[in-house]
């Protein structure tokens, strides 16, 4: 069956044909901006550059608070979240020396002696220290806080401490501290005052108690402190009581605890 094709002429270039199309010609348009619509703009553009700031200022306000208070330490990761007054006078100042040295006597510095793991070392840049006799892979370090209290007292008879400097003078007991390790321990607490820089401003009073009293400053939990220790103690006991040599006072574990050998 034969198929029919119907043939299509292609128009010739400027023929009638093509002219008579009638496409319209559309000119673009320029949009014009009013007053009122360019008022608009601006307070878009004015709403997200006050937003934009106020977003900075909190922020840095934010970041400024955790560098004060919320920032943890660099060891024991502690913060300054505990409100302490300042008090001019404690237990501590009693005039009864006899309770005030028992209080003194109870503040050890026994758990600041730590045992510090190889890791924890070099993450943290310590430098390196003597090897803790029960462990290769630990190190013996001292927490600065515990050795201030070294300074202050010591529980042996004849601890060398700035407290028992106080009481011998004034109870009349024969002196029996070197004062150049008396000396040694105020420059410590010197050397650590500095270090510190509290800036708390204390505020100024004629009138007794006298200043900064019963003003609020926020602190470092101890008991925080003293947990961390114990979890990485050295198990040592600082006591002129245990004979032999200093390795011997390396076997006084808080939990009771036998890491050396019993044989």
């Amino acid at each position: 069956m034969a198929m029919h094709t119907k043939e299509y002429d292609p128009l010739p270039r400027g023929s009638d044909d093509e002219s008579s199309l009638d496409i319209p010609h559309i000119r673009p348009q320029r949009r014009r901006f009013t007053p009122w619509s360019s008022s608009i703009v601006l307070t878009v553009l004015l709403a997200i550059s006050v937003t934009s700031n106020l977003f900075i200022v909190l922020r840095n306000v934010k970041q400024r608070n955790l560098t004060e208070a919320d920032c943890p330490s660099t060891y024991a990761g502690l913060k300054r979240d505990v409100p302490i007054r300042i008090i001019p006078e404690t237990e501590y100042t009693s005039d009864n020396l006899t309770a005030v040295a028992v209080l003194w006597d109870k503040m050890r510095g026994d758990p600041g002696v730590l045992a510090l793991s190889s890791d924890f070392v070099k993450e943290k840049g310590l430098p390196p220290a003597i090897q803790y006799p029960w462990d290769e892979d630990k190190s013996v370090y001292f927490f600065q806080a515990y050795h201030n209290l070294h300074c202050l007292v010591r529980t042996d008879p004849r601890g060398k401490t700035l407290f028992r400097y106080v009481n011998y003078t004034e109870t009349g007991v024969p002196n029996r501290i070197a004062a150049s390790h008396a000396l040694h321990c105020l420059d410590q607490l010197r050397q650590d005052v500095i270090c510190h820089a509290d800036d708390t401003p204390r505020y100024a009073w004629t009138q007794p108690p006298g200043t900064g009293f019963n003003q609020m400053r926020m602190c470092r939990d101890w008991n925080k402190l003293e947990k961390w220790a114990n979890e990485h103690t050295a198990c040592f006991k600082n006591t002129d009581g245990i004979a032999g040599p200093i390795i011997e006072r390396f076997k006084s574990c808080p939990d009771g605890q036998v890491l050396w050998p019993t044989k």
